[in-house]
């Protein structure tokens, strides 16, 4: 992307505003311009020169150990390279680790940002283990409230085979 000035822009980063929807940033150095465009990941990624991790994403890669980082992150930029994805997400790298096996359906993926900060990464993983070993390849909002109601004694007791 150009600048008003002709000038090239540099990605300073890219924020994931919620499940589904990021920001980028560029800057323009000469001129000191910056710029955000929001959008969907698939709008947002074409506008990426390479692979990048979203702040989010970054922030889990720098909570790691240092002797594991160069390993995960060259594991989740090789999946994101087979798969075309440009965009390392937050919800790219649970994809990553189970090389794509367990998608997440649009509304459980609403409603998992409905689900306190503080215990998503623990649900996540619990619902995408819980699929993995039903042989279920996408989290659904079924499995969602099965979960919920047998953690939490809340939502349906409906099971999911």
């Amino acid at each position: 992307m150009e600048c008003e000035c002709g000038q090239m822009l540099n990605l300073c980063g890219v924020d994931e505003v919620d499940a589904t929807t990021c920001m980028a940033r560029f800057s323009c150095e000469p001129c000191g311009e910056y710029v955000g465009i929001e959008g969907e990941r698939a709008e947002i990624a074409p506008l990426l020169p390479h692979v990048c991790w979203s702040d989010e994403a970054q922030h889990v890669l720098n909570r790691m150990p240092p002797y594991v980082v160069p390993l995960y992150r060259d594991d989740v930029e090789r999946y994101a390279q087979t798969t075309g994805t440009k965009l390392v997400t937050f919800d790219f790298l649970g994809e990553a680790k189970n090389q794509g096996t367990v998608a997440w359906s649009a509304e459980s993926l609403r409603r998992l940002e409905r689900v306190p900060p503080g215990i998503r990464a623990m649900a996540r993983i619990e619902l995408e283990r819980t699929a993995l070993e039903r042989g279920m390849t996408e989290v659904t909002v079924v499995l969602m409230e099965e979960i919920k109601a047998r953690y939490f004694g809340m939502g349906s007791t409906q099971t999911v085979s």
